[in-house]
């Protein structure tokens, strides 16, 4: 009976300390891909301003003949 009990400990042991590390692993996915979003975010950012920029002198070298 005390084998069974041990036993049964073990495995509740091991499938809570599962459990933590899959959840631990989800939490850290899921705060990687909100950083990951923000810089993307800027990065799109900045290059909308350079594309812009780019229009503009290619505007003003086309209008100074």
């Amino acid at each position: 009976m005390e084998t069974r009990r041990l036993a049964l400990g073990v495995g509740v042991g091991l499938y809570l300390m599962g459990l933590g590390v899959l959840t631990g692993v989800a939490l850290d996915r899921m705060r990687y891909d909100h950083q990951r979003s923000e810089v993307l975010a800027r990065y799109e950012q900045g290059l909308t301003r350079l594309n812009t920029l780019r229009m503009a002198l290619e505007q003003l070298a086309e209008a100074e003949p």
